[in-house]
């Protein structure tokens, strides 16, 4: 639902204040921005890890970092040193005289309004369009949230945008990836002796919610099983963090460690020359699906119909045959998944104890998935 009638912006400020695959769900959201007003000068404001994406966004003029989780609870304002950053980056915001704010996030908690309203009135922005929940009296322009899963992620985007008069139709991502990655990327891979297609695994999740982490034994399994009938290289990519829980995986014969080892743009190289590229409910495998590569999510607790990587189609343990798509979530279909991020409620950020959602996607269904998946592309 629009507000008034909008104003052609030229100076607009994106907040996505959030991690990696939440910064390429925006994507196609400022590709339509971009289209609809190319000389407008868009500026996006995230936090350090979304910065690495949005940076490789030709529709993205600046990032600004925002440490967002130093403000994530109420007693965080009380900590002097944080309290102070906040008047020198509204003066900061301020002085870019931005006409419109584009505010990528739902109102979830009163809090996060609370915010979320603070910053939008720091910018001084006489424009500013979000997604209405009935916390949303601050935005001129709305766009009616109907709940986690109702729309994707990345639909709720196009639809903020759609507030301000842009035309959705046809928005894709757009990651521009440095010839100087790529060569970095190329030049890892050849040390490691591969220069071919390679499949690509990443078997974390970040620290947001550890529930949804899929066994790493399994992920060790799926790779055992694509070397024997492929033959093709196995990259395993994440951060230094997730290598000990990886451990198993790591050893399997065949496999290339790159854990730790490349920057999210050297990342996205190693991505974009992947003949599959398999994850969990985790930004790497958002990227893959977004650089249009053959991509495998495996979800447990978090909601796949809001988070499911763009163009996914969903999978569920034990149908056959797979969905004729570029990109699959599997999932078991259980009646208390998901847990994660459902209606208008965050829901239950670490799952349950027994993680049933995951326990029962195995390592053979995921093995036939990604073999479907290397077999139509």
């Amino acid at each position: 639902m629009a507000g008034p009638d909008a104003v052609a912006p030229r100076r607009i400020l994106v907040v996505k204040l959030a991690d990696i695959g939440d910064a390429v769900l925006a994507t196609p959201a400022i590709s339509a921005l971009r289209r609809a007003f190319p000389t407008a000068r868009i500026d996006a404001l995230t936090t350090p890890n979304a910065r690495a994406v949005l940076s490789l966004c030709p529709s993205v003029d600046r990032t600004i970092d925002f440490p967002k989780a130093l403000f994530d609870r109420p007693r965080d304002l009380t900590h002097p040193g944080r309290l102070a950053a906040l008047p020198r980056l509204a003066a900061r915001l301020r002085a870019q005289h931005y006409d419109t704010v584009v505010l990528l996030h739902h109102l979830t908690t009163a809090f996060g309004t609370v915010k979320f309203r603070a910053l939008v009135r720091a910018t001084g922005a006489p424009q500013v369009a979000g997604l209405d929940n009935g916390r949303g009296h601050f935005l001129t322009h709305r766009a009616i949230d109907l709940g986690f899963g109702a729309r994707t992620e990345w639909e709720y985007g196009l639809d903020i945008v759609g507030a301000l008069g842009v035309d959705p139709t046809g928005a894709r991502p757009a990651l521009r990836i440095p010839e100087a990655a790529r060569a970095a990327a190329d030049r890892r891979l050849a040390a490691a002796g591969v220069h071919g297609p390679v499949v690509v695994i990443h078997p974390g999740v970040g620290p947001y919610s550890q529930a949804r982490a899929w066994p790493a034994a399994r992920f060790a399994a799926v790779a055992r099983e694509l070397r024997a009938t492929t033959g093709l290289p196995v990259v395993v990519v994440g951060t230094h963090a997730e290598a000990a829980s990886a451990a198993g995986l790591r050893a399997v014969d065949g496999v290339v460690d790159l854990l730790g080892a490349t920057t999210v743009a050297e990342l996205a190289a190693v991505l974009a020359r992947a003949a599959l590229v398999i994850g969990a409910d985790s930004g790497v495998a958002h990227l893959g699906a977004a650089l249009g590569r053959p991509t495998l999510a495996i979800f447990g607790p978090s909601n796949h119909d809001a988070w499911r990587p763009i163009g996914a189609a969903v999978h569920r343990v034990g149908e056959r045959p797979f969905p004729d798509a570029s990109a699959l979530v599997v999932r078991a279909d259980i009646p208390c998944a998901p847990c994660l991020y459902t209606g208008y409620t965050l829901g239950q950020r670490q799952g349950c104890a027994r993680r049933t959602c995951l326990d029962w996607v195995t390592a053979s269904e995921v093995s036939a998935a990604a073999l479907h998946l290397l077999g139509q592309n």
